[in-house]
């Protein structure tokens, strides 16, 4: 994402959808990349956001429904959490039915 208010309303979007229990946006984020062997960077506004795993494939869908295939997205899973962490995780997302 380039543009910082775009990401603040993506923010809120996935919050009130309750995607997403928390999200921190990182302004200037700047990425190193080799081009034809010089170091090139490129400032991005990033969001890290954390959910639960299943909420993935509903996120994905929302941010190409709004923002179009453009939006790099992936995932790292949370692999250990405290009991507060995953307390938070569980009250501030959609509660999935199995």
């Amino acid at each position: 994402m380039n543009k910082e208010n775009e990401a603040k309303a993506l923010i809120n979007d996935l919050l009130t959808a309750e995607l997403v229990a928390n999200a921190s946006l990182h302004i200037k984020n700047v990425i190193y990349r080799i081009d034809r062997g010089v170091l090139v960077a490129n400032s991005h506004v990033v969001i890290t956001a954390q959910t639960r795993a299943v909420l993935f494939s509903e996120i994905q869908g929302y941010i190409k429904k709004l923002h179009g295939e453009h939006v790099p997205l992936y995932s790292l899973p949370i692999t250990q959490a405290n009991d507060s962490f995953d307390a938070l995780i569980r009250n501030h997302t959609k509660k999935i039915l199995v």
